[in-house]
């Protein structure tokens, strides 16, 4: 899933302001906080509306349009008359709000003032039924736009945190959890199809060894190779073929020889399913089913279907694995269930070892882009990489506003 960040107004056209700060600059610490936040969540983030550039409604919606993005997060800050304040994120009429309720859950750990979640219809005549606010109409339906609204500038309150470097990073950290949340977690008790893998592949080849230790743990790893290129949770598909091939045993209709792991198209002994040339394609075919029923885009561009009854399948009618009963198999009642059950099981019976964990790397801190843009800029000399969090020395200080002043003279 790709998600655009837009830091919201730029160029000529300032935003708001408060206590002799434009909201297009604070808008643009917010968004570039968040665009790394978003990414060590290993999302796919594109950064292009990241600048002080003006851009006309049409030119921000088409760029937002044309980006592949599915969602769009445009990065603002509110101004009222002073005694406002509190977080707010805006949605389209359209949508039921999710993403924009969970960042708002997120944000309110923090105990930063929240307000309201909301979405607004616009009250001209000519666009009944639709959006007010320009970037949410439209944008939709190509992509999910959401305004989040960090605060009031104007209120002092709200300006003493919204430019303090600590609630920055809350803030941002309150709403890529609440992103990664919509994306990757479970929701009104029920488990998303698509999404991150829970079980690391060894996990999943220690329980399949101890119960079929004849059977190929290669398979694991054919899964977690396809399943992230659709967003499907692999551990979850893989278990699912565990349930439909009984440990990979094949003791039903469906034969080994037909590498089919979901019982594809298998109706009974006159029936058996679906048959595909290797292990690879009988897999992805599998993938591609889970995803005709989780999403509504098309298969990813360069993959070939397998799957000869993925148009069969109602788009995007079961997001979720409990919402498989009575469609997956019929009549089906617990079925989703019992494949997250053994979810657990594996978890449980088979933690993972500290040897498979794999090496995490460092976040990149939340001030290196203005460091390094400051060094770019040539008004720091040295690098203050290593000591982003201790306090500058008057000399790196003075250096610093020298600078400055030196560079506000060449202008003039």
């Amino acid at each position: 899933m790709r998600i655009i960040i837009d830091s919201g107004h730029g160029g000529k056209d300032p935003g708001a302001s408060g206590f002799g700060m434009q909201e297009k600059d604070l808008n643009l610490i917010y968004a570039r906080l968040l665009a790394v936040k978003l990414e060590n969540y290993n999302m796919d983030v594109d950064t292009s509306l990241l600048n002080d550039n003006y851009y006309s409604p049409e030119e921000l919606t088409n760029r937002i349009k044309k980006s592949g993005a599915t969602l769009c997060i445009s990065c603002h800050n509110n101004a009222f008359n002073g005694t406002a304040r509190g977080f707010e994120v805006i949605h389209s009429i359209h949508t039921e709000g999710t993403v924009a309720k969970l960042i708002l859950e997120e944000t309110r750990k923090t105990d930063f003032p929240v307000r309201r979640v909301f979405s607004r219809a616009s009250t001209s005549p000519s666009r009944a039924g639709e959006d007010y606010y320009y970037i949410i109409r439209d944008t939709y339906p190509e992509v999910e736009t959401i305004i989040v609204e960090f605060g009031f500038m104007d209120n002092r309150e709200d300006f003493k945190l919204l430019t303090n470097p600590v609630w920055q990073d809350k803030l941002t950290a309150a709403v890529a959890a609440g992103v990664n949340k919509y994306i990757y977690s479970d929701i009104n008790g029920k488990t998303k199809i698509q999404g991150n893998s829970i079980l690391h592949p060894n996990q999943l080849k220690a329980a399949l060894r101890a119960v079929n230790g004849g059977a190929n743990t290669g398979v694991v790893d054919i899964y977690y190779d396809i399943a992230p290129i659709y967003e499907i949770k692999a551990d979850l598909a893989f278990l699912q073929s565990i349930h439909e091939t009984n440990w990979l045993r094949f003791t039903g209709v469906v034969k080994p020889e037909q590498n089919n792991f979901a019982g594809l198209g298998a109706t009974g002994p006159n029936n058996t399913g679906l048959w595909f040339s290797t292990v690879e394609a009988g897999v992805e075919a599998h993938i591609q089913h889970l995803y005709a029923y989780a999403a509504t885009a098309s298969i990813p561009v360069g993959r070939t279907l397998y799957d000869k009854r993925f148009h069969l399948v109602q788009r995007g009618s079961a997001p979720t694995w409990e919402d498989l009963n009575g469609r997956w198999a019929v009549p089906g009642t617990g079925y989703g269930e019992r494949i997250v059950e053994l979810q657990k099981i594996v978890l449980e019976k088979y933690p993972i070892e500290v040897s498979d964990l794999p090496e995490i790397p460092p976040s990149t801190h939340w001030a290196k882009i203005c460091h390094d843009e400051l060094r770019d800029a040539g008004l720091l000399l040295n690098d203050h990489t290593d000591t982003l969090d201790q306090p500058a020395t008057k000399g790196v200080v003075f250096c610093l506003v020298n600078n400055l002043r030196k560079e506000l003279m060449n202008d003039e």
